[in-house]
């Protein structure tokens, strides 16, 4: 092998690390930002249930006081 076929070769395949090395760094950037993302999505999703559970008991007291009227209306109608 010449040496310019050597320096030849050992350009491109430094240039095929470097580029193996960016391809690496991308990746592990992109699964740094998807577990990022996935992180918040189940903190929104605990959050939901947090407001979900409180609307619920909200909704319980409504349907309790609903309920209270209307007994007590039945009540007034009976005398």
């Amino acid at each position: 092998m010449s040496a310019i076929s050597q320096l030849s070769s050992l350009i491109t395949n430094a240039g095929s690390a470097g580029s193996k090395l960016s391809g690496a760094a991308d990746g592990a950037s992109f699964m740094a930002g998807a577990q990022k993302i996935q992180g918040d999505m189940q903190k929104n999703q605990l959050d939901k249930m947090a407001l979900d559970a409180e609307n619920q008991r909200i909704n319980g007291i409504a349907d309790s006081a609903a309920q209270a009227g209307s007994a007590a209306a039945q009540v007034k109608i009976q005398y």
